[in-house]
Formats: C-alpha cells, sequence, structure tokens
C-alpha cells in the first residue's frame, strides 16, 4: 500500500468513511504484541519464488487489518492450531486475531493491497487468475472489505499474453494506479480494450481506465509507484529497462501525471552494482523522493530535478570484508517519518554507501548503527532516526509496513522471532504489531467533527478558525489540510493545539482547506467542511539557488568552521542555515558565507550541511556536506 495523495500515509476508519491519515510518530516500542499469524508460504511455482516470505501487504480499513502474501496457513492467535487460507487474511487492529468471517479464495498470491479512498473497497493486486469465477478479475480485483466477496461492480479487466501480475497499488481521490507486469486493460462489459505497457491508472468509482495515461514501460515490470503530493508527478520503480524510450531511465524516472511522458530522470544512479540498478519500492512526501533498490542503498532525492539529497546502506564490516547488508524492499511514509525495510541484520551506515568505501571507491557515512530490518528517517530532511530500533528475526525481511492511527506499526515478510517487552523471543507468523507506549487499546472514541470552519485573507497569508471539536477524553490537536480544488484529498500542511491556523507565503489563487481533530489516543475525526480562500497579488516563492562548496576551514574539540559559496535568488538571500544531517537538527545560522559551530564534542563524527533562505523563508535544496570527526 502507498500513501494516498493529500498526506503523509493513510488508513480508513470506516468502511463507509472518510480516509484518515495515520499518526505513528512517537518512537514505538522495539517489543511485539502478541497476535494471530500466517505460515507455510508458497515457494514454487509462483513468479516470484526466489522471495521466500509469507507477507507481502498489509493496509488497513476500519479495525481490520488486511494481510497479503505467499502464505498458505493462518493461526487465529499465536498460540493456536494452524487453519487453511491461502494468501489474503484479516485480522483485529486492536487484538491482532484472525477474524475466521473474511475467508476470499484466491489461487495465487497477493502483492498488493489498497483501500478505496472511502474505504467500501478492498483492491487486491497479485499473480492470481479470476476470483470466485467472476470474469475479468485476474491479477486485480474489488472486493467487499467486510465480507470478502468480489465487488462486481468494478472490473480492472488486466489482460496479458502469459500470466498478468500486479506487484504495486496506489491511490489518490479519483484514481487507482497499478504497476506491474501486464499489456492490456479493458475489453468486456463496455470498457474498450486498450494496450498498455505494465502500468495503468484506473478509475476508483468504476475500474475505467484513463486512455491518456499510457508510459511505455520496457524491458521488465513496475514494482513501485508514488504520486507526488501536487498530484503533478507519478514516480515509477521497478526491474524495466527504460519508460517511453528514453535513455537514464533505468528502474526509476518521474512521469506526466496527466500524459504518461517523462518529465524528469535522475540518469543512472550510482550503484554498487551494474548489473542490477533496479529499485523495489518509492514515495514522495514534502520536496524529496526516497528510493529503496538493490545492493542495499535507499536514496534521497530532492524533488525538484531528482539531484541525490543523501543516501543510506546496509551492511557490515570484519575487516575488509563486506557482508550482512540486504535489498532494501519497501518504504512507507508514517506520519513524519520515512519508514524503509530490508532483508538486513547487520549494520546501518548513514548519509553513506560502505560497500563503496569497502571497495576503494571513496563515500564515507556520518554514523553507524545496527539494523534489524527497519529503518526510520525524516520524511522532511531525509536524516537517519537512530532512536528507531526493531527486535525481531527472519530470512527474508520486511517486505510490508503499515502504520495505524492508533499509534501501532506493523510490519510483515518473513519474520519469524520477535522480542517480548521482558526480553524473551516469541515466534511469530509472518508479521508484527509495535505500538507507542499506551497504543493498541484503551480510547477508540473520535473526536467530534470541527464544524464552522471559516477563512480571511491578508496579502498572501491565509488565516484559518472553526469551532472546537470535543471528545470523551480531550482534543490535543488539529490537523489542517490544503487543496487546490474543492473536495480534493488535499495535503497536510501543518498542525495547531488551538482551532486557528496561518498558511502563509500563499501564491495567487483560490484555495480550498479543511480540518480533523485528533485526541491524545491518535483516533481523528472526520473532516470539516471545506471553505476557500482567494489570494490576489503574487508572492515570492522561488527558492535560492544551492549553496556549494561547503568546506571546514578550521576545527578544533568543540567547534569547527565553515564556509561555502554564495547562493543567488530572485529577490536576495537573507540567512544560511546549517543543519547536522543526522539529526536534522539546525546548529547555526549566518548572514554571511562562513560560520562557527559550537558546542560540538570531541572525538564525535559530524555531517552537517547548508541551506540558503530568502525573505519569504524559501529554503535552497542542500549543499555537499562536511564531514569530520573533532579531535
Amino acid at each position: 500500500m502507498k500513501a494516498i495523495v493529500g498526506a503523509a500515509a493513510f488508513v480508513l476508519a470506516t468502511v463507509t468513511g472518510f480516509v484518515v491519515a495515520a499518526t505513528v510518530g512517537a518512537e514505538v516500542t522495539p517489543w511485539a504484541e502478541d497476535t494471530g499469524g500466517v505460515y507455510a508460504s508458497v515457494t514454487s511455482g509462483t513468479l516470484t519464488d526466489a522471495i521466500d516470505t509469507e507477507v507481502f501487504a498489509i493496509e488497513q480499513i476500519g479495525n481490520r487489518i488486511y494481510v497479503g502474501g505467499k502464505f498458505t496457513q493462518v493461526r487465529a492467535t499465536s498460540g493456536s492450531n494452524p487453519i487453511s487460507q491461502s494468501f489474503l487474511a484479516a485480522f483485529d487492529a486492536g487484538t491482532g486475531t484472525w477474524i475466521s468471517s473474511f475467508q476470499p479464495i484466491l489461487d495465487r498470491p497477493v502483492y498488493a493491497l489498497q483501500a478505496s479512498p472511502d474505504g467500501s473497497r478492498l483492491f487486491v493486486g497479485g499473480e492470481f487468475g479470476d476470483v470466485a469465477g467472476v470474469a475479468d478479475t485476474q491479477a486485480l480485483v474489488a472486493l467487499n472489505p467486510t465480507t470478502g466477496a468480489v465487488d462486481t461492480s468494478w472490473k480492472s479487466q488486466i489482460k496479458r499474453n502469459g500470466r498478468a501480475v500486479v506487484y504495486e497499488l496506489a491511490a489518490d481521490t479519483n484514481w487507482l494506479y497499478v504497476g506491474g507486469s501486464f499489456d492490456a486493460v479493458g475489453g468486456a462489459d463496455g470498457v474498450g480494450r486498450i494496450t498498455v505497457s505494465n502500468a495503468t491508472k484506473l478509475s476508483v468509482a468504476d475500474g475505467r481506465p484513463d486512455t491518456n495515461w499510457r508510459p511505455t514501460v520496457s524491458g521488465g515490470s513496475v514494482w513501485g509507484i508514488a504520486v507526488s503530493p501536487d498530484r503533478a508527478t507519478v514516480y515509477l520503480a521497478g526491474y524495466f529497462s527504460s519508460v517511453n524510450g528514453r535513455s537514464g531511465t533505468q528502474g526509476f524516472v518521474a512521469i506526466d501525471n496527466s500524459t504518461g511522458s517523462t518529465v524528469r530522470s535522475a540518469g543512472r544512479l550510482p550503484h554498487n552494482n551494474s548489473s542490477r540498478p533496479f529499485y523495489y519500492d518509492v514515495v514522495a512526501t514534502n520536496d524529496l523522493v526516497f528510493v529503496a533498490g538493490m545492493e542495499h542503498i535507499v536514496w534521497v532525492l530532492n524533488a525538484g530535478d531528482l539531484s541525490v539529497r543523501t543516501r543510506h546502506s546496509t551492511g557490515g564490516t570484519s575487516g575488509s570484508t563486506f557482508g550482512l547488508g540486504g535489498d532494501y524492499q519497501d518504504l512507507e511514509v508514517v506520519g513524519g517519518r520515512v519508514y524503509a525495510s530490508c532483508h538486513c541484520r547487520g549494520e546501518h551506515f548513514a548519509d553513506g554507501d560502505i560497500y563503496a568505501w569497502l571497495n576503494g571507491r571513496g563515500g564515507f557515512w556520518s554514523r553507524r548503527d545496527p539494523i534489524k530490518f527497519v529503518a526510520a528517517y525524516s520524511a522532511s530532511t531525509g536524516a537517519y532516526l537512530p532512536s528507531f530500533q526493531l527486535d525481531v528475526s527472519g530470512s527474508s525481511g520486511v517486505w510490508g509496513i503499515h502504520g495505524a492511527p492508533n499509534g501501532c506499526l506493523w510490519v510483515g515478510g518473513d519474520l519469524t522471532r520477535a522480542a517480548r517487552a521482558n526480553g524473551t523471543n516469541q515466534p511469530r507468523g509472518g508479521f508484527t504489531k509495535h505500538c507507542e507506549p499506551g497504543a493498541g487499546g484503551g480510547d477508540s472514541t473520535r473526536p467530534s467533527t470541527p464544524t464552522g470552519l471559516r477563512s480571511s485573507v491578508s496579502g498572501a497569508d491565509v488565516g484559518l478558525s472553526w469551532t472546537p471539536s470535543t471528545d470523551n477524553v480531550g482534543v490535543v490537536s488539529y490537523d489542517i489540510f490544503r487543496s487546490p480544488t474543492n473536495g480534493g484529498a488535499g495535503e497536510r500542511i501543518g498542525s495547531s493545539t488551538t482551532p486557528s491556523y496561518t498558511d502563509t507565503g500563499r501564491p495567487a489563487g483560490t484555495w480550498w482547506y479543511y480540518v480533523r481533530a485528533q485526541d491524545a489516543a491518535g483516533n481523528l475525526s472526520w473532516r470539516s467542511g471545506f471553505a476557500s480562500a482567494v489570494v490576489i497579488g503574487t508572492t515570492d516563492t522561488q527558492r535560492p539557488s544551492t549553496p556549494t562548496g561547503l568546506r571546514r576551514t578550521a576545527l578544533t574539540t568543540d567547534s569547527v568552521d565553515l564556509s561555502w559559496s554564495a547562493s543567488t535568488d530572485n529577490v536576495g538571500v537573507v540567512q544560511y542555515v546549517v543543519t547536522n544531517n543526522a539529526t536534522g537538527a539546525v546548529v547555526a545560522t549566518s548572514t554571511s558565507t562562513t560560520v562557527r559551530v559550537s558546542g560540538l564534542s570531541s572525538r564525535t563524527t559530524y555531517s552537517l550541511h547548508v541551506r540558503a533562505e530568502d525573505a519569504a523563508g524559501n529554503l535552497s535544496y542542500r549543499s555537499n556536506l562536511s564531514t569530520f570527526t573533532t579531535p
């Protein structure tokens, strides 16, 4: 499951309700809670025989967690007897027990799950044939999320000369984005058949394809899809050799969301193995694009030009020997974080490529830490968050991640054991559930819906206010969303602890806003009504140019002097912001192109970067890194 466009990551609150943002943001504990599980994966006769994992995807609608993969058995609880149930199962989000009333019948594995925006359908992708005898449901089907019955009013009609397969699903308000290996859609029930190439857009309402969006993905299949927050760009990742015949698009590309034409390419990202420049997943959030790939690297790119912001790698060292690393396999945006999973139980190297360093190709890293299948990064800076650690075991690692609105994180793959809070190991079946302290139970009541949302405009600033929500325990904050259209899903732009908010620096145009209330347990209200605001005039929205040539000019036990080449701006640069790349913390500001950063610790490695800021608050892209160790 990928984030539905307009916020960081999503789950659904009820089968008939709106989409609400996941709120896993505080630190989940490394200790797994007891749940049911899935077992006995199919390892032959599938298109993914080389990947021995029970779980590929996790999704949520209401109080149900849906798990899809290659398993053939479930256990209602960890200690119960196995029951035959293949490829798709549902579990209670609170207790973790298997829900026996949901038993759809599929003949081959499930690789992707996506809830419809209104929660009325569960879209299921994989390599299965027609489901329950309903024609034109191979590889992609819409199910009733309560009963598991096929929704015959929605048919994808995915086709291929051979076995069609869907590896990835993503959604926004109107469209379901589909990636895999297939060559046509439509051809029945009044839907004209059109030729496509491993990627398509289907109407969320009735499954009809967007005939204008037909990118040509050649030489392989699509495994990852992400849509930019402004819905202008779709990012594809996978095993393909090129898109639209354009060079430099092997494995990853940005394409236009209206026409399907190639709009940006990162070129061929530097890679540890020139014969395997392929990527399993991609997510887009804020002004960053994260790309998860083979040979042990997750790339963090600037969305504007797909330049490299930073990169993180997995591995291990014993003398000069490389080992214990693993490919990154899944990405999920949850609140202010991006979680990245891999089949790795060695070390994590932040802001660097350990493989390149070990093989004499230069490179560095800002810090090294243990990793057990999942790492966390800042969704706004791409910086590694070392406080997040899980204690789970398996072989093929984690292939699916889901953040629930009650503060719990679900991870799935080939997981066989996890640590309890007392430090002892417990057997696990394919997935684990980790919660914030105090989350996962107790208060499950939503706050009331905010009402009376109104706006006022002062220059380029939009002021918002509304009538406060009520809650059985207490409202702690409000999430504010902005959309370019009335009724659109919107982008989360901030939060407030009071019933008011100011959105500053809006360019000319009409903007639409809505609000949701949140309580201490992470329960979210339904969204408020929309309020519009018309901004007249022009506002500076242009970034300064990127500072270059960042270098260290002096170093002591507790300080460092830095200098760099000046940035330019259409109005004017007012200051430079120096940031610790590992933590995302601002360590100094300067109105010139030099600065002294004080308060450092001796014998400690730091990695710093600088960004230029103009009077309107626009920040440049990040400079190169200056990495050093204090005496």
